[in-house]
């Protein structure tokens, strides 16, 4: 039955257009590939873009000098070794802890590593969509959704992101301690994990919440024995420089999806921007904890994670991966549960927001995904409100 005047969302069109999208984009990857130089990509960037930093952190870090890769200068020339061509300056902004993943990507060459990094990374993505659509046709649109390519192709770390957050939320019952310890690795990008601390206090998850917390610890103090302390020390130093980023425009705001950035493009000044971001914070922060002791976990996991996109001021577009977790498990919901009115439109506008939100921010000065974001998040809390069927 259709519900809410949601007839064009047809079966028939949920099968037909992701393929299409899928079809077109890998078509347009490989001819942006195939256009390159150098590995230079038609816009002067390195192919994997961002994949640059990561692997020459790696291989500041393999020849005994993972703090040098807060040093602009030192990072970048790593930058240039890996890709002689490149003349783009691409700053290293994360946690030595981040580090111990990359590490053995510093041992390949730049397009090896480059490949195994977005397919293991995308593995692991799709391994968690399926476990929470067990169904093989669920692959297409997955892999069709639109943040998969500006993250693929920017060589990024999205879908690690999703895996752990989703994975680290749909395991809280079933499997605590591991569910703890993926929420805990989520620590090497902090600002998608600042909420969880207090849903899992919320829900009375304590056994997650000390995994969680002995995950950070443990990868924290690894990382820091492995690349010596003076690499926390300058990361520290660091995040002053990662807010002069954020706050200037340095790294461009119509590449972000967050509140701060589309306030900050629209001509709001620094303060005005993060009042306004705290205020959307603030309530979106209260109303997912005062709803996390309702409903299933299955909702109440796709509404924390509609609620950390919306929190972090620190938003990209690739970061945007993370909200097929929450249309997974909403489409899941919704074929066991029913529909409620819009919630399929809600869905199908985060599916397929992400590749159109840079664009339009860049060339119409129309950064709409605080909007998309915020719709997902209402239909995520209208959705926890419905009691859970019997």
């Amino acid at each position: 039955m259709i519900e809410g005047g949601e007839g064009w969302i047809t079966a028939a069109r949920v099968r037909a257009y992701p393929r299409l999208v899928l079809a077109l984009a890998i078509v347009l990857g490989a001819g942006w590939i195939a256009m390159s130089r150098d590995l230079i990509d038609p816009q002067g960037k390195p192919l994997g873009a961002d994949f640059i930093t990561f692997y020459a952190a790696a291989r500041l870090a393999l020849a005994g000098e993972a703090s040098a890769a807060y040093d602009p200068d030192r990072i970048f020339a790593a930058e240039q070794a890996a890709v002689p061509a490149n003349a783009q300056h691409f700053p290293w902004q994360y946690p030595p802890s981040f580090l111990l993943l990359l590490l053995p990507l510093g041992l390949l060459p730049y397009l090896v590593a480059l490949a195994a990094f977005v397919g293991a990374t995308l593995a692991l993505y799709l391994w968690l969509i399926y476990r929470i659509l067990p169904d093989r046709r669920v692959l297409v649109p997955a892999l069709a959704f639109t943040a998969v390519p500006v993250n693929a192709l920017g060589g990024q770390n999205g879908f690690l992101s999703a895996a752990l957050l989703g994975g680290g939320l749909v395991l809280l019952e079933r499997r605590p301690i591991l569910a703890g310890a993926l929420l805990g690795l989520l620590s090497y990008k902090p600002q998608l994990g600042l909420l969880l601390p207090f849903l899992l206090l919320a829900g009375g998850y304590w056994r997650s919440l000390a995994a969680a917390i002995a995950s950070t610890f443990l990868i924290a103090a690894v990382s820091a024995a492995a690349f010596g302390i003076e690499s926390w020390q300058r990361f520290l130093a660091h995040l002053a420089v990662a807010r002069f980023y954020l706050e200037s425009g340095a790294l461009p705001w119509d590449k972000m999806a967050s509140v701060f950035a589309a306030a900050r493009l629209l001509g709001a000044g620094v303060a005005a921007a993060y009042f306004l971001h705290a205020v959307v914070a603030a309530a979106v922060a209260v109303l997912t904890l005062l709803a996390w002791r309702h409903g299933s976990l299955e909702r109440r996991a796709a509404l924390a994670v509609a609620a950390s996109v919306l929190i972090s001021p620190f938003l990209y577009d690739y970061d945007l991966v993370v909200l097929a977790v929450p249309i997974a498990l909403l489409t899941a919901d919704g074929l066991r549960s029913g529909w409620q009115p819009g919630l399929r439109s809600a869905l199908v506008l985060a599916w397929a927001a992400p590749l159109l939100g840079a664009p339009l921010a860049r060339f119409a000065h129309l950064p709409l995904m605080p909007l998309v974001l915020l719709a997902l998040f209402a239909a995520c809390y209208r959705r926890v409100g419905r009691p859970t069927p019997a």
